[in-house]
């Protein structure tokens, strides 16, 4: 079907244009990552180097007082603004989108140059092809500003990399055709109950964990950087010398940033985020199909092999042995 070929074209290419810019858009606030870290630093030592010279010349300095407010000042801002955006964050969001959106085209270029008779039912195929590239539109929005990411979700759920699979239908059992066995089937039914349990539930889980001490890195940085800056300001009345605490205060702000943003602490909460919903995918994956009708799968030997090489496994029967904590070995 010349229409259906048309359309299958039209995804691919435009997932290849949306992996072109997600990948222009991550670099560019990779480097505000880094200008963004490098003001910080610098701002935030010079405060503190201009608060110690002032507890150290006996006398305060008005114009040092002033200046050491001001730049603590603006650095507590710049804080402020990456511990809100989470620049690291930002970055991998765009470089995960790049990636995925790379990989459907890819898989679409694939899929018409193969025997269709190994493939799904191309206009179940088309529908999965659209309802894909929706939902990394979706997941992965190009701007941050509005409709953006939360960068601290009072739900941590794995990343959206699919269509969610309707499973209000029953599973379909195999008929030894299509390359669907019996082995096959349960075989790729426990895989998906074991991502469920294993995989999906440990990476939710250490984004929990990376989640919290990220949010108190983001409030304690700029936090430091404002109470260093009204010391220094307190500092310019007579008779209160507090200078050198304004000047300790800059010192922690600049380590508590260097940590938090340094650290790209938001960057490893987004890894771990996309490395559960890739697992979510694929089990959502091998749950709708269990519930097409065989005649209409792709062939069951070709996808077995494809799900053990996601899982970065053999293709053997069974993909992995019962007293193994979990299936993939990819990341």
């Amino acid at each position: 079907d010349s229409r259906l070929l048309a359309q299958l074209r039209n995804i691919a290419l435009a997932a290849q244009d949306r992996s072109e810019m997600h990948a222009i858009i991550g670099v560019q606030r990779d480097n505000w990552n880094k200008l963004c870290h490098m003001t910080v630093n610098m701002t935030t030592i010079a405060a503190a180097m201009l608060a110690a010279m002032n507890s150290g010349i006996g006398s305060t300095s008005l114009s040092m007082s002033v200046a050491a407010f001001l730049l603590n000042g603006g650095a507590a801002g710049f804080m402020y603004l990456a511990s809100k955006y989470q620049p690291s964050q930002l970055a991998e969001e765009q470089r995960t989108a790049s990636r995925f959106h790379k990989l459907l085209a890819r898989d679409i270029e694939t899929t018409l140059l193969i025997d269709p008779r190994l493939r799904k039912d191309a206009h179940l195929y088309m529908e999965e092809a659209t309802g894909r590239l929706q939902a990394l539109d979706v997941g992965f929005p190009l701007p941050f500003k509005p409709n953006g990411l939360e960068k601290f979700p009072k739900v941590v759920a794995p990343s959206v990399l699919g269509p969610v699979a309707d499973l209000t239908e029953t599973e379909i059992p195999a008929n030894n055709t299509n390359g669907w066995t019996d082995a096959i089937t349960k075989d790729l039914q426990r895989t998906a109950d074991k991502l469920q349990t294993s995989d999906i539930a440990k990476y939710v889980r250490a984004a929990r964990n990376k989640e919290t001490p990220s949010k108190r890195l983001a409030i304690a940085a700029p936090l430091f950087a404002v109470v260093a800056a009204l010391l220094s300001l307190a500092g310019c009345w007579p008779g209160i010398q507090l200078a050198g605490v304004a000047a300790a205060c800059s010192i922690v702000a600049v380590l508590v940033s260097s940590f938090s943003n340094g650290g790209q602490i938001g960057m490893i909460f987004e890894l771990y985020r996309n490395c559960a919903g890739y697992y979510a995918e694929m089990e959502q994956d091998i749950q709708s199909t269990m519930r097409i009708p065989v005649c209409q799968r792709e062939d069951g030997e070709l996808y077995h092999q494809r799900i053990a090489l996601q899982l970065g496994r053999r293709d053997q029967t069974p993909l992995f042995l019962s007293e193994e904590n979990s299936v993939g070995k990819l990341f």
